[in-house]
């Protein structure tokens, strides 16, 4: 859609760049016999909208992140000279309700967001369009438009920086000119101005909402300053009522961890997570308008009282539920829970909620399956697959390393090949084939980039000057080779396709293509990585036979030794992607007691390590350092759901099937979930040589379990099996 089929005749309009905020307002009448009026409206950056005061929504940090428009980029080596689709989403709300017959005023808050902060390259400084169609009970239409009769002046925002926090000064601040008959003379005219060329849009991702608000428990109190701790590491904004005289500043300080004696310091985990609050003397509740901050604990100085703190990020559901008898296993469920709603902001999935809040698509694809077997993400992914098809290269095929765009650092497979894996698991997940062929024809542009940035069948670069990953955060330095990794992508992505071929409706002649091409890769990997005398990939290096045996590759001798190396170690040594394939490959080769104590284990590079240390959230290094709220570890959350609960995806027929893996011990295991809107619940006990499961399945399907096939029933079915 282009911005008249949306907004009609109303203006862009912009506003001095030297505001650190924006308050604008429109005044306008109302008839009588008002039927209905809808608002629809783009504030950029982020962007709250009243009308009479009254809150238009309680949505936050909208629009949503996106590419917006094409905008002045660099790379090391030069300008960005890549060729990429942009689009911009609106947002329309019904506000019959919020209107009177009479004079009414529209009030819009702008601030920075994605659109306008210097932490990226920005695209521009803060604009706004809005139309305010109203329909009379005797069919008349009316139109509120943006033009240059609305009034603006700087808001109370005064300094801004989205990954850190904001500074709000409420002297000579009036609320009242958030309501009709407010005097605005004083106020400059807002400007039109020319917007690029773009595409305009809706989506129906869910914006981010306050989830509930947590009371804070009080962890130390000096003169001058508390400590409170939220109970989790989370995200959202801490609410304060000011009590100061005009002038007193209260600042706040927001961190993950706390020092040994209950302090937030700007050293210990902070990342620079500092707002303040001046005072106009006025009693007043405050809060964090255009940022979020993240972390479980913060300081409080100067003469406030702390209210609470709303909890925030994109309105998902869980649509899942975890539980066994291991502590740690539920530990991980939940942590991964924590981890993965605190980095879903502005419709995206982020690698951290606090230092970079990218959308990597090497993190936000390794969690992509975890995440749609524990959350109603439907919505939420139809945007990000979006986001991933707007930003790819139409002269290259490369796929970025984020979605939306932001300069930063990743590798050629496990983060291009996101454009494959993310629409796959959708298909899996929701059994929609849409994204997959939609994104076909794209997907083959960046198979041919690879191609042009291999030697011999190895993909060797990526973009000039640019990282080249395969795998990361391993436990220790990385040693597993990164056109190993890379070329596992590539193949990985091929067998995703031929998987979906049927579906996707690809002709005899593409499919051939495609098998000839993984047979290519596979004897490059196979002469440059297998070693004949050993059986091993790349030595069995940080899961580099897992890496190979996933793909069909090596011989008795490859898993046999992947199983020795880690029964000797273990615990894991591998990184973010290895961690979650080394564990899919024990779980799917019989050894389902292995991989439950490499996820049980308590070492030092392990799950039960982060959670001794009193974590809520999974961290980005095993070894703690850096943030500690990365969902990416978090991937093999699925095999607590495919393999010990036994919830397998549909197969291509869509039959349904609950087939787990025993772990080797006594132990116990239930939970549900929503597979392609059916929800199924499993509960199972071993104990000796028995296994007792309790099956609620939405329809007919079956239990396979010790060599054997059980029909299941629609509704409860109880079942005794000796193995």
């Amino acid at each position: 859609m282009t911005r008249q089929d949306i907004f009609g005749a109303a203006q862009w309009l912009a506003f001095s760049p030297d505001a650190v905020s924006v308050h604008a307002r429109k005044t306008f009448t109302v008839g009588q016999s008002l039927a209905n009026a809808q608002l629809t409206l783009i504030g950029l950056g982020f962007f709250e909208a009243y009308l009479n005061g009254a809150p238009v929504s309680g949505d936050r940090f909208l629009p949503l992140n996106t590419d917006f428009h094409e905008r002045r980029l660099t790379r090391k080596n030069g300008p960005f000279a890549e060729v990429t689709h942009h689009r911009i989403y609106a947002s329309e709300y019904d506000v019959t309700n919020l209107l009177t017959a009479g004079e009414n005023c529209l009030a819009v808050m702008l601030g920075n967001g994605w659109y306008a902060d210097n932490y990226q390259e920005k695209f521009g400084d803060k604009k706004l369009i809005f139309r305010l169609a109203l329909t009379y009970a005797d069919g008349r239409e009316e139109t509120v438009l943006s033009d240059p009769s609305v009034r603006w002046h700087p808001g109370f925002v005064t300094a801004y920086r989205l990954t850190r926090g904001e500074t709000q000064d409420f002297t000579g601040y009036d609320d009242c000119w958030l309501l009709p008959g407010f005097g605005d003379g004083g106020w400059q005219s807002a400007v039109p101005c020319d917007f690029p060329e773009t595409e305009y849009g809706f989506s129906d991702c869910p914006p981010d909402r306050v989830e509930r608000i947590i009371t804070p428990k009080l962890i130390r109190s000096e003169v001058g300053a508390k400590v409170y701790d939220l109970g989790l590491n989370t995200t959202g904004t801490p609410l304060l009522r000011l009590t100061g005289p005009k002038g007193a500043v209260v600042r706040v300080t927001v961190a993950e961890e706390k020092t040994a004696d209950n302090d937030v310091t700007e050293d210990v985990c902070c990342w620079g997570q500092i707002s303040e609050f001046i005072s106009d003397g006025t009693p007043r509740e405050v809060r964090l308008r255009f940022t979020w901050c993240a972390g479980r604990y913060f300081k409080v100085e100067g003469p406030a009282r702390v209210l609470g703190f709303e909890r925030i990020f994109t309105d998902v559901k869980p649509c899942s539920a975890f539980a066994s008898s291991d502590e740690t296993l539920n530990w991980l469920y939940v942590a991964f829970l924590n981890t993965q709603l605190s980095n879903m902001h502005a419709g995206i999935p982020s690698d951290c909620p606090h230092l970079e809040r990218r959308g990597y698509t090497g993190d936000g694809e390794l969690a992509a399956d975890a995440v749609m077997y524990t959350l109603s993400a439907r919505q939420f992914y139809d945007k990000w697959i979006q986001d991933i098809s707007d930003c790819q290269d139409r002269l290259t095929g490369h796929v970025q390393y984020t979605a939306p765009y932001t300069h930063s650092g990743g590798g050629p497979g496990g983060w291009g090949c996101a454009i494959v894996h993310v629409p796959y698991l959708y298909y899996l997940h929701y059994g929609d084939i849409g994204w997959m062929r939609r994104l076909y024809p794209q997907m083959l542009a960046y198979f041919r980039f690879l191609d042009d940035h291999s030697e011999n069948g190895l993909i060797v670069s990526d973009v000039p000057g640019e990282w080249c990953l395969g795998d990361w955060c391993t436990a220790r330095t990385i040693a597993i080779p990164a056109p190993f990794v890379n070329d596992y992508f590539y193949i990985r992505s091929i067998d995703e396709i031929l998987f979906c071929a049927a579906a996707m409706g690809l002709t005899e002649e593409d499919q051939t293509a495609l098998r000839e091409k993984r047979a290519f890769l596979v004897r490059a990997v196979t002469e440059a990585y297998f070693d004949a005398a050993t059986g091993d990939f790349a030595g069995n290096i940080q899961g580099a036979n897992a890496f190979a045996l996933e793909l069909g590759l090596g011989d008795d001798r490859t898993f046999a030794n992947l199983c020795g190396k880690y029964e000797a170690l273990g615990m894991f040594d591998t990184g973010i992607f290895g961690t979650d394939i080394l564990t899919r490959v024990l779980f799917e080769r019989g050894r389902g007691d292995l991989a439950f104590r490499l996820l049980t284990e308590d070492k030092l590079f392990s799950f039960a390590r982060i959670k001794a240390a009193g974590s809520t959230t999974l961290w980005e290094y095993w070894t703690g350092r850096r943030s500690h709220s990365h969902p990416m570890f978090g991937a093999v959350v699925s095999s607590l759901f495919r393999y010990l609960l036994g919830l397998r995806l549909p197969d291509a027929d869509g039959n349904l099937t609950v087939e787990p893996v025993y772990p080797g011990c006594d132990a116990s295991f239930s939970g549900e979930t929503v597979i392609r809107g059916e929800t199924i619940a499993v509960s199972v006990r071993y104990e000796g040589a028995s296994a007792r499961f309790e099956i609620d399945a939405p329809r007919a399907a079956e239990l396979r379990f010790a060599g054997k096939t059980f029909p299941l029933q629609q509704g409860n079915n109880v079942l005794s099996v000796a193995f």
